[in-house]
């Protein structure tokens, strides 16, 4: 994960996502062809709250919070039918929207502080990054190659909660049990 800004994220940085292993086996030629353009470490994913919080405050506590929250999420099954551009970022937009958004609102009422994708200056819908740091002619290319591949119907099964040493490391897996 790499800032919308550009930038790139500080270790000690962790975010809540949930892995779509589907994507990453049809959008494997992006990292290959363009491998400035992809996260290291974290396979594709629905990112749930990014932002999260500071590595040194990950205990038991929230852990066993997270569990509480996944254990009565019920697995869903989501279509990415369109791929959709920003600039050099390009994602894939999950449909129904709304199951991830009430995933996303209950993790907020728990830990309110993360702002989500800073540098982008509003809030950004669920989705699944294809490339992000691209020329806006690249992000174009990109698209347009991507859109072959869709649509493709996931399975959203678990979340990971993802911690930067160096590069993504999964910190903790949590399966939904709903």
């Amino acid at each position: 994960m790499v800032g919308y800004n550009g930038t790139m994220p500080r270790d000690g940085r962790t975010g809540l996502v949930i892995p779509v292993p589907a994507a990453d086996e049809a959008l494997a030629w992006v990292s290959g062809w363009y491998p400035e353009a992809v996260r290291d470490g974290v396979p594709a994913h629905l990112s749930l709250l990014y932002p999260f919080l500071a590595a040194g405050d990950l205990d038991a506590g929230v852990l066993t919070a997270l569990r509480e929250v996944f254990d009565h999420q019920p697995p869903m099954r989501v279509v990415l039918s369109r791929c959709r551009r920003r600039g050099g970022f390009v994602y894939l937009v999950p449909e129904p929207v709304a199951p991830l958004r009430d995933l996303i609102g209950a993790l907020r009422s728990d830990w309110p502080a993360p702002v989500a994708h800073r540098g982008l200056g509003e809030e950004v819908e669920p989705h699944v990054t294809v490339a992000m740091g691209v020329a806006e002619r690249t992000a174009a290319v990109i698209q347009r190659e991507a859109s072959e591949s869709l649509p493709l119907t996931v399975e959203l099964s678990e979340a990971w909660l993802v911690v930067l040493r160096g590069r993504w490391r999964l910190h903790g897996r949590f399966a939904f049990g709903g």
